[in-house]
């Protein structure tokens, strides 16, 4: 059923775009006459950022998440690699050479800038052309990679982080972020755009990612209400030629997402949205096919002094993973193509109190259902009990805890299943430009971290799992020096519970901390 519901807006999709395709073919004559003359818009931004990051808690697992068969064998086994690295230490300093074996914390500084462009080109009101680039970001003396050519120089780095060493000027370090065809009839409120643009749900809270695709928003001016759809060509490997017999492969792996979304203003305070986001997945190159939906509804309603969002998000649909069978020395039998049916939500209420122009206070509390990490069995938890899977969202609530920005990241967009945060800040204008934000935040999963598949933060060493995975406290500066010139300071300081522990299989650490300092010049 759910396939043919798929198929079947396959085929909406492709008759609408071209519908509409044909539609914008038929000549448009305006009662002014155009001038042919090309005008060309631009912004963009120039950045320099000072980092300075310290941690003595991991950031990732280190220790394997599959089932433990024979714990007293690991054990030696650890202990045997360990006893190892010591003599090879240890006869490494007898002949005058550095150790190997470094602390488990760190303390990093370091200094990147990048520049951000974009420009639009129109001959008349009815099509316009945008192209959006990044250069960086590049760090000051590079990645610090070791060299691979005979000239210390990595052809193979390229990407917005490559570039930044002392005569690498050539590297490639730009990327193209916007490159699309935007058709415009005002008269009728439409608009399509074609190609590589950027994809946005509601906060960013289900998809905000940039793709190649194409989308479509007409305006009812006389309904109050405006309706966006489009499709999101994510990743195409049906040109494949796996068994190089000189003939592409006709099995159509690729992974597309569709949209609809449906906003409505009847009300001069509130503004209503409801949308769906819908997954068809058939790449094979990750062991996983997927056909998922997430069907949301937000609200927001803003008034003089008070202000609040209620927005809830339900997941559905089936996941087939390939999932190999092992016996109990962990040796796969074979693997089996196993079905996983996904029922999960997201939830996010924030509110808002302005006790006058310089002074508000925040409240936000944003979680997902099912739990972190893995289960039992060493597989994904989020694939069972009301488990919520991601799309590809981008968002950020606090500087350390979840956030995409820069510096560290407990969790992402993508990574949010299971978790739950819940913060309260306040933003204050002082002295003119200067804005102060503090805030504080506590983490937490939905359900507790599984322990069973630990290796050192286990209940035969004494701990037990938990719900709770820390707290943070956020300090931010924000100096408008002029219209288009700021500066500004942010800085997160996050203290480690049991959860997190648990979830990370260590029992090393407590702390996280970061802060950085950016110029930025707007244009």
């Amino acid at each position: 059923m759910k396939k043919k519901l798929v198929t079947l807006l396959s085929k909406f999709y492709i008759f609408t775009i071209i519908l509409f395709v044909l539609f914008l073919s038929v000549p448009i004559y305006s009662q002014e006459e155009e001038s042919q003359r090309t005008n060309i818009n631009f912004n963009g931004s120039f950045r320099i950022r000072a980092t300075n990051i310290g941690r003595d808690v991991l950031l990732q697992r280190q220790t394997p998440t599959t089932p433990i068969k024979d714990y007293d064998r690991e054990k030696q086994d650890i202990d045997n690699l360990q006893r190892d690295q010591i003599q090879q230490d240890l006869e490494r300093r007898r002949l005058g050479l550095p150790s190997q074996i470094t602390p488990r914390k760190e303390d990093i500084s370091f200094y990147d800038t990048r520049f951000l462009y974009n420009m639009s080109f129109s001959a008349n009101k009815y099509v316009e052309g945008v192209w959006g680039m990044q250069v960086g970001d590049i760090p000051f003396g590079g990645r610090g990679l070791r060299p691979t050519g005979p000239d210390g120089f990595d052809p193979g780095l390229v990407g917005p982080g490559s570039g930044g060493e002392r005569g690498r000027t050539a590297a490639v370090n730009v990327q193209t972020n916007f490159l699309y065809l935007n058709f415009r009839i005002p008269e009728s409120g439409l608009f399509i755009k074609v190609g590589q643009q950027l994809f946005s749900s509601a906060q960013g809270r289900v998809l905000f990612s940039t793709g190649t695709g194409v989308s479509i928003l007409k305006n009812f001016q006389f309904l109050r209400l405006s309706w966006e759809a489009g499709v999101l060509r994510a990743s195409d490997q049906s040109f494949l030629d796996v068994d190089k017999n000189g003939y592409a492969d006709k099995n159509y792996q690729n992974s597309n997402i569709y949209y609809n979304r449906m906003k409505f203003e009847y009300f001069r305070n509130v503004r209503n949205e409801i949308y769906g986001y819908w997954l068809d997945d058939n790449q094979r190159s990750d062991n996983e096919t997927a056909r998922l939906g997430w069907y949301g509804l937000f609200n927001e309603f803003n008034f003089q002094t008070f202000s609040f969002i209620v927005h809830g998000v339900f997941n559905s649909g089936v996941v087939k993973k390939l999932t190999p069978i092992v016996d109990d020395f962990n040796l796969i039998l074979y693997n089996q193509n196993q079905r996983h049916f996904i029922k999960g939500g997201l939830y996010d209420v924030q509110m808002t109190y302005r006790y006058n122009e310089s002074l508000n206070f925040n409240l936000i509390a944003l979680g997902t259902t099912g739990r972190p990490g893995f289960d039992e069995n060493g597989r994904e938890a989020n694939l069972k009990g009301n488990g919520y899977r991601t799309l590809a969202p981008g968002f950020s609530i606090s500087n350390i805890a979840t956030d995409f920005t820069g510096g560290y990241a407990l969790f992402n967009g993508s990574s949010f299943s299971g978790i739950n945060e819940y913060g309260l800040f306040t933003n204050i204008i002082a002295f003119g430009p200067y804005q102060f934000t503090l805030g504080y935040y506590q983490l937490w999963a939905t359900r507790s971290p599984e322990i069973k598949i630990n290796r050192e933060f286990t209940e035969r060493n004494g701990f037990r799992t938990s719900t709770y995975m820390g707290m943070e406290y956020n300090f931010n500066i924000r100096y408008n020096v002029t219209a288009d010139f700021q500066i500004i300071f942010r800085s997160g300081y996050f203290v480690a519970g049991d959860a997190l522990f648990v979830l990370l299989d260590s029992r090393f650490g407590s702390i996280l901390r970061e802060a950085f300092i950016v110029f930025e010049h707007r244009f």
